[in-house]
């Protein structure tokens, strides 16, 4: 999850804090998740960010590699 989030965010166009409040959250909130230092986001907010980039939940939050 480090780095594929923003990864994709990116590539899909968005800066930061315009996703962020696309899925209803804070800049610094969304950094965090980008970095990996925030642990387990509400299932809520993981369906949001996967709908937004248009990936799903399982790649983008439960990959292991």
């Amino acid at each position: 999850m480090k780095y594929i989030i923003k990864g994709l965010r990116v590539g899909s166009g968005y800066k930061a804090g315009e996703f962020a409040k696309k899925v209803g959250i804070s800049r610094e909130y969304l950094r965090l998740i980008e970095n990996g230092t925030a642990k387990n986001p509400s299932v809520e907010l993981m369906k949001k960010i996967s709908k937004e980039l248009n990936v799903s939940v399982e790649k983008i939050f439960f990959n292991e590699n």
